[in-house]
């Protein structure tokens, strides 16, 4: 967990432009999915300012730490913007490394707003994360037997404006539901090493390196898609 890691003043246009973007779509009852790129309200491009300021705040610090390199891709294809209706969730859970990808060491997980328990949908975790993947059903679950199993290490942390956590591949996780019936609004990044950076996963993504000390952007990458392209040559 990471205590103002963004700066929270940024986050309710953020919010604002995310939420106009999602009443504009025609079915969103539940929550979505959203290419980070694809979200754009009167212009503004949540997504855009929330990984710039990341890239400028001191947690970028912490991800070349785990990185353990300060040249990182940022793999765009892979980042998720998701709107979430808090509704009763049945027990269960998952590992990135089974629902994403194994070659992904970590995530950075940003809420656009504050996070209260019973108040409103959060993540919650299981710690310390296992040192394998654990088996799973054809939807990536864990299966409620591991996490029932698990209560007395079950982690559900507040949120303020501003903070984010990083949770490992391995770390399971899951999303909390309380029935509340309130709008949650979060940003998934995933980044690593630019030399250990599968190619696969990087169209479209963004290259920050170090610049007389500062991370910068120092590059991007996307072959086809337009609104992607677009919002790279914003982010250089």
């Amino acid at each position: 967990m990471l205590r103002d890691a963004l700066p929270a003043a940024i986050l309710p246009t953020c919010r604002l432009g995310f939420a106009e973007y999602v009443r504009h779509l025609e079915r969103d009852p539940e929550g979505s999915w959203h290419r980070p790129w694809s979200i754009v309200c009167h212009s503004h491009r949540p997504a855009l300012a929330i990984l710039s300021s990341l890239i400028r705040s001191w947690t970028w610090s912490v991800v070349e730490e785990i990185c353990g390199n300060t040249d990182i891709t940022i793999l765009l294809s892979l980042c998720t913007a998701r709107h979430v209706v808090d509704s009763p969730l049945p027990v269960g859970a998952h590992q990135d490394g089974t629902a994403v990808a194994p070659e992904i060491p970590f995530a950075l997980w940003i809420p656009l707003e504050a996070v209260v328990p019973r108040r409103n949908a959060g993540l919650g975790f299981i710690t310390p994360a296992p040192e394998h993947l654990l088996p799973a059903s054809p939807h990536n679950d864990i299966g409620s037997d591991y996490v029932l199993a698990n209560l007395d290490r079950t982690w559900i942390p507040t949120y303020a404006p501003g903070d984010l956590s990083v949770h490992s591949s391995l770390s399971p996780h899951f999303t909390t539901g309380y029935g509340t019936r309130s709008d949650r609004y979060s940003l998934e990044v995933r980044a690593m090493a630019s030399d250990t950076a599968p190619l696969s996963y990087q169209d479209p993504a963004i290259y920050v390196a170090r610049r007389h000390d500062m991370p910068s952007v120092v590059g991007t990458r996307c072959s086809a898609d337009s609104d992607a392209r677009h919002f790279l040559s914003l982010m250089a």
